[in-house]
């Protein structure tokens, strides 16, 4: 009876050794696991703007390289990022691009639209 009880206690022990463990493997590895993470806060898509000069800015994590419109730029160490950008009139697309140290990557495309006409009628309306 005491052999079996013994032996009962091993195997619960290895199985619940085992499942921590692995669940301490996954939660260590979970983020080189999903890849690049990317948000971008601002601008949103389809936003019309009024200046020509915007700030695309977001949030990052596990990456290694970030490029927004093929230009590489760089994150705090909270992983936030933000750069002006100057928008030629009528619909702009913006690509940001996050790359981690596997060359998987993480894109996302955004159209906005400068319209400078705009800009004018606020100007000629505030005479």
């Amino acid at each position: 009876m005491q052999t079996t009880a013994k032996k009962t206690l091993a195997a619960a022990s290895a199985v619940v050794l085992t499942s921590v463990v692995l669940g301490y493997g996954y939660f260590r590895t979970k983020d080189f696991l999903e890849g690049p993470v990317l948000s971008i806060t601002t601008p949103k898509n389809g936003e019309m703007f009024a200046s020509a000069l915007i700030e695309v800015g977001g949030t990052s994590k596990n990456l290694s390289f970030l490029n927004l419109d093929g230009r590489k730029i760089f994150t705090d160490k909270d992983g936030i990022w933000g750069e002006k950008l100057l928008l030629q009139p009528g619909v702009n697309i913006i690509e940001v691009r996050a790359t981690d140290r596997f060359a998987r990557e993480n894109k996302q495309v955004l159209r906005v639209v400068y319209d400078n006409d705009a800009q004018q009628v606020k100007s000629s309306s505030s005479l």
